[in-house]
């Protein structure tokens, strides 16, 4: 029985080094096309742009907001991400990935707001 568990347990490990190999290896893959190739210039480019035209408009819509709490901030988010995601034709994996990544700012939000 104790072989099975060290069995299992190797198994385990090895597949966590190889998915943390993977990970590393695509993220500089990524790192790389973003900076070293043209056209990985140009989508990094688009990429902020887009997020800084993202950033104005929940900004915008927060500041006309009379309330703002962390669930309004969730409703803005998704409004603002679903208009632009029809503007542009974004993919369903990207739209959930710029509202999970900017829900996550939350926090930022909430004390800069307090700041004005």
């Amino acid at each position: 029985m104790a072989k099975k568990k060290s069995l299992v347990h190797k198994t385990l490990t090895r597949v966590a080094v190889g998915t943390t190999l993977g990970a590393v290896l695509a993220a500089g893959a990524a790192a790389y096309f973003f900076t070293q190739t043209k056209s990985g210039k140009q989508a990094a480019k688009q990429i902020k742009t887009s997020a800084i035209n993202l950033s104005r408009e929940i900004n915008k819509r927060l500041q006309s907001a009379k309330q703002v709490s962390q669930k309004k901030y969730e409703e803005i988010v998704e409004e603002v991400v679903d208009e632009y995601a029809v503007q542009k034709k974004v993919g369903k994996h990207t739209v959930v990935a710029l509202k999970r990544d900017l829900k996550t700012h939350w926090r930022d939000v909430k004390r800069e707001l307090k700041k004005k």
